[in-house]
């Protein structure tokens, strides 16, 4: 159908029209079926084909009543006639939009008015038009695939399961998801308070000491290769990134509340917490209204600048420094207090590992194959472990050290008393690492109530929302287009991708950025 056959047809003309060519590419289809002439691979594909085709034609039929239905409307408003305005339906007039059924054009129904004034007030159906020349569900179908691939893949893809019609260049993907992505606002990244509080009321683990719902939250850094400093030399890059959970009752499953990224310091994370706290995603203390009170757990490392920027904003949570990133630090300073006698190495990782509660690595039951098949052990945490502990088994080495020290200097041993300097320079640096954060190394209290004590949940979101896409072989990017990756990924997460796509008036992306 042509424009002009599209003008002052009623709705009756346009479905006989549809149902004449919907009858008139079945029947060559069910008659090479009635003959045996196609196999089953080829059926389902001209079945396909005829989908497209006539999806196609039925929605530039739509789109077309559309237009014509906003015209008719806005020349009434005006005050005019039909008969006062003659319509537009020249090849500047008509409406071409990829849509994932192809390149579709239909009339806007302009027309000018009796002042001689060219209108097309159909064009606002399509706020986004012409900055982007793609119907909005392509784009979420690019912004879908460009979150999970790389942009030529995505651009493959697209092209595969749409059976040819969206025919779409990976650069027109790239640029709609980097859009998009850059326009989302932050508060998308995020369930909603009230959904927060409704997960935290039905599904979230208690504190066993207080009976409160457990939300915890975590901030860590990790690298990707960007360009800097608008070169073409792409380095390392640390971003950081900001996670909200809760683990489930029932199934012990993380469930991801909100997260995002920042390529800003440590004083932009603390930023991005004091948002957190004032919107009402994690409030100060932990008051989601409805008389749902949660206990706010913060699990993270143990740089010093999460300690003096974040852990102060919420003064009643409960804190916890990840035992694994302890143990690092044991096992760095043991590798160099004994360099050349492991098994001494191995002894001080083991006693620390014990000293703070973590199960010991050794004596796992392996699987068999076979009907004498032994099962894996259902092994428990300690009762036990804390950060006095790991000093009880600390100090007598630091002891041991100053003796040997002292050792040296009698004996008038220059290189002895250098490399025992060093060794205890680096048992004291642990030593005060401990110390600093002794109050959040109470593992076998927290255990007790029921909290988790690792920051695993932020490190795995490193993977899913960000290292799986970006950091694949040879990629480099520049933070706007990182950035905006990451989002569309956390959206995903977040389980919100269908309520931001489906709003009934989807935001102009331009508009979203400059209010942003």
């Amino acid at each position: 159908m042509t424009a002009p056959d599209l003008i002052a047809r009623d709705v009756a003309a346009v479905k006989t029209e549809l149902l004449d060519r919907l009858s008139d590419m079945l029947e060559p289809l069910l008659r090479d079926a009635r003959y045996g002439t196609l196999s089953a691979r080829e059926a389902e594909l001209q079945t396909w084909t005829l989908i497209v085709s006539l999806g196609a034609a039925v929605l530039t039929s739509v789109w077309s009543c559309m237009c014509r239905c906003a015209t008719e409307k806005a020349i009434a408003d005006w005050g005019w006639s039909m008969d006062q305005v003659r319509l537009r339906t020249d090849a500047d007039y008509l409406g071409k939009i990829n849509t994932t059924f192809g390149r579709l054009r239909f009339p806007w129904f302009a027309f000018r008015d009796p002042a001689g004034r060219t209108r097309a007030p159909a064009r606002e159906l399509f706020p986004n038009h012409p900055k982007i020349r793609s119907s909005e569900l392509l784009v979420e179908w690019e912004c879908a695939l460009a979150a999970d691939h790389p942009f030529r893949k995505a651009a493959d893809a697209l092209l595969f399961f749409s059976h040819g019609a969206a025919d779409v260049e990976d650069t027109t993907i790239q640029r709609h998801a980097i859009q998009v992505g850059s326009a989302l606002p932050v508060h998308w990244l995020y369930r909603t308070p009230e959904d927060i509080r409704e997960l935290l009321r039905d599904h979230a683990t208690c504190d066993r000491q207080t009976g409160k719902p457990i939300i915890y939250a975590s901030t860590d850094a990790h690298a990707l290769k960007r360009f800097i400093d608008e070169t073409w030399d792409p380095k390392w890059r640390m971003t950081n990134g900001i996670r909200l959970w809760c683990i489930d009752r029932d199934t012990g499953k993380t469930l991801h509340i909100g997260g995002e990224y920042t390529w800003g310091d440590c004083n932009e994370v603390a930023r991005r917490f004091v948002r957190l706290r004032t919107s009402g995603h994690l409030p100060l203390e932990g008051d989601y209204g409805e008389g749902v009170v949660a206990q706010i757990a913060l699990l993270t490392d143990g740089l010093d600048w999460i300690a003096d920027h974040v852990l102060p904003l919420f003064p009643s949570a409960v804190l916890s420094l990840d035992p694994y990133h302890v143990i690092e630090q044991v096992t760095d300073t043991a590798a160099r207090l004994y360099p050349n006698a492991k098994n001494k190495a191995k002894s001080l990782i083991q006693r620390g590992r014990k000293a703070i509660g973590m199960r010991d690595r050794r004596g796992r039951t392996k699987l068999r194959k076979g009907p004498n098949r032994l099962l894996q052990k259902n092994r428990r945490f300690p009762s036990d472990g804390s950060g006095q502990q790991l000093l009880d088994v600390l100090l007598p080495i630091d002891e041991e050290l100053v003796q040997h020290e002292q050792e040296a200097i009698d004996s008038a041993d220059l290189d002895a008393i250098v490399a025992v300097r060093k060794k205890r320079k680096r048992l004291d640096n642990l030593i005060g690492y401990v110390r600093r954060n002794l109050h959040r190394l109470d593992y076998g209290a927290l255990r007790k109530r029921g909290f988790q004590i690792g920051s695993g949940a932020m490190e795995s979101l490193h993977r899913t929302a960000s290292q799986v896409r970006l950091k694949r072989a040879g990629c480099h990017w520049t933070a706007e287009a990182a950035q905006a990756i990451m989002d569309l990924r956390l959206l995903t997460l977040s389980g919100r991708w269908d309520e931001y796509w489906n709003q009934p008036v989807l935001p102009h992306l331009s508009e979203i950025k400059n209010a942003a």
